[in-house]
C-alpha cells in the first residue's frame, strides 16, 4: 500500500493530470485527504524543479555541448509547430498566470516549472503561482472524478 502512494505521489511531481486519475483508482482516499495529498504531490515537484533548475540547466548545456549540437555556425531556422504557436500565444498574452494554469495539465510540471524560471527571474513569484494552480487543478480533477462517478 506505501509503495502505491510513493507512485502516485512521484507521479504528481511529474505529469499532474495524469497522476489524479490514476491515484482516484488506485488509492481510495477521501476526497479531502486525496486532494491533499496530490496536491502536496505537485507543489513538491514545483519546489525539486525550481531549487535544482540551476543544475538541470547546467547538464543540459554540458550534454549538448557533449552531443556538439551547438556547434553549427549557422543557425538552422525554428519550425513553428501548433504546440510552439500556442505556448507564444499563451505566454504573450497572459503571462506567468497563464503559463501556471497549463503546466500542470498541458505542459508538464517539470517542464512548466523550468520554462517559468527561465523567463521569470522571480522564484518565489513562480513557485507561488504555480502551486496555486496545482492547488485549483487538484480540487477540479478530484471534485469531477469524485462527484461524477
Amino acid at each position: 500500500m506505501i509503495l502505491k502512494f510513493f507512485v502516485v505521489f512521484l507521479l504528481c511531481m511529474v505529469k499532474f493530470v495524469v497522476a489524479v486519475p490514476s491515484g482516484f483508482l488506485t488509492l481510495n482516499l477521501p476526497f479531502i485527504p486525496f486532494v491533499l495529498f496530490t496536491t502536496s504531490g505537485g507543489i513538491s515537484g514545483v519546489f525539486v524543479f525550481a531549487f535544482f533548475s540551476k543544475y538541470i540547466f547546467k547538464c543540459w548545456e554540458f550534454l549538448m555541448k557533449f552531443l556538439q549540437l551547438n556547434i553549427n555556425k549557422t543557425k538552422p531556422q525554428k519550425k513553428f509547430t501548433k504546440f510552439s504557436r500556442i505556448y507564444t500565444k499563451v505566454i504573450k498574452k497572459y503571462g506567468l498566470i497563464g503559463l501556471s494554469i497549463i503546466t500542470p495539465t498541458i505542459i508538464s510540471i517539470p517542464v512548466g516549472t523550468l520554462l517559468a524560471l527561465r523567463l521569470y527571474q522571480n522564484k518565489f513569484k513562480v513557485i507561488l503561482f504555480l502551486s496555486i494552480s496545482v492547488f485549483i487543478w487538484s480540487i477540479l480533477i478530484s471534485s469531477i472524478l469524485y462527484f461524477f462517478d
